[in-house]
């Protein structure tokens, strides 16, 4: 079946195949072109279409993140998307923002990051805790991210209202190096901020923000799906220990926007194929990418990952097999 993709990063229509022929056209949906996460997104996509050329072409195409990839699958415009799993669960489940919108055919594929979600201030804002955000000019996440998205419950879970400023990172970035807004939040790598914080650092000092144990248990208390992570000294790019919330960021599908056999091919591209990925992700090195992957994603694993996982020995717990497969 075809379907029209809309959307100007692609050149030509992609037809969605339904496998039945080789080399079948992915779109996978990732986010801004600054980001970190879209260097790993073109990274696997290159995995792929290098191990699997004759089963599966992927084309990575830049978006506003995980929800504007939630939505673009829902439309049938991509076939996976990238995105934060507590952002992914909510929307499975049809709670918070997608309250009354529940997606139960998503399913997980894989996970590339454990990524730290940085709150970045200049360092002569002022602000030095996450409660001197009242009333400051402050980007919660790129819009329509999973990161936005997370980080305005996070803060109205604590009773923290800052005058948001909503922007692309770009946007956000430019805000903050004129003094227009304070600062941002960004996720980055596994204890590594993102590119786009490390050329800010270079234009001028910023502070990490840190939760405190009260803060964590206030927000856990209302989003259990939301993880924190305590940093030591120095762990970060030299920055004193602080706690701050993780992401924990990979691929998902529904049900039916891929086969079991596209979905094969396209682990065995991440599996099989590691070097692009470490080398513009360096963080992914830190990974066992099964056995994270099974352990990680809180939603059930499309059919095509169960069975690619069991070939290669993982155990794949029973909460994770998909309804179709029972």
């Amino acid at each position: 079946m075809k379907l029209r993709i809309c959307t100007a990063a692609l050149s030509a229509m992609l037809i969605l195949s339904g496998g039945a022929e080789a080399a079948d056209r992915i779109a996978f949906g990732s986010t801004a072109l600054k980001s970190v996460h879209y260097t790993y997104a073109a990274a696997a996509t290159k995995a792929i279409n290098d191990k699997s050329a004759d089963k599966v072409q992927v084309t990575v195409i830049s978006t506003g993140g995980a929800v504007d990839n939630l939505q673009r699958i829902a439309r049938g415009q991509i076939n996976m998307g990238l995105g934060t799993y507590a952002t992914i669960y909510q929307a499975y489940k049809g709670i918070g923002k997608f309250k009354g919108k529940a997606m139960p055919k998503l399913r997980g594929l894989w996970v590339h990051s454990p990524a730290l979600q940085a709150w970045v201030v200049r360092q002569d804002s002022g602000v030095k805790t996450v409660a001197d955000l009242a009333g400051k000019k402050f980007t919660p996440g790129q819009r329509g991210s999973a990161t936005e998205q997370l980080v305005i419950q996070m803060l109205e879970a604590l009773k923290i209202k800052p005058d948001l400023y909503r922007a692309t990172l770009s946007d956000a970035v430019a805000a903050v190096k004129d003094k227009r807004a304070i600062g941002y939040v960004k996720a980055g790598g596994t204890a590594t901020l993102d590119g786009t914080t490390l050329e800010l650092m270079a234009f001028t000092p910023v502070r990490l923000l840190s939760f405190s144990d009260a803060q964590v248990k206030k927000v856990k208390a209302k989003f259990p799906f939301i993880n924190f992570q305590k940093y030591k000294d120095n762990q970060v790019d030299k920055f004193p220990a602080f706690s701050t919330p993780v992401q924990v960021v990979g691929e998902f599908a529904t049900s039916d926007s891929l086969t079991d056999e596209q979905v094969i091919a396209i682990l065995e591209g991440i599996v099989d194929n590691q070097k692009p990925q470490k080398d513009a992700f360096p963080s992914f090195a830190k990974l066992d990418v099964m056995r994270d992957s099974v352990n990680l994603i809180p939603i059930p694993l499309h059919a095509g990952a169960v069975k690619f996982y069991r070939s290669r020995g993982i155990k794949v717990p029973e909460e994770l097999v998909p309804p179709e497969m029972k």
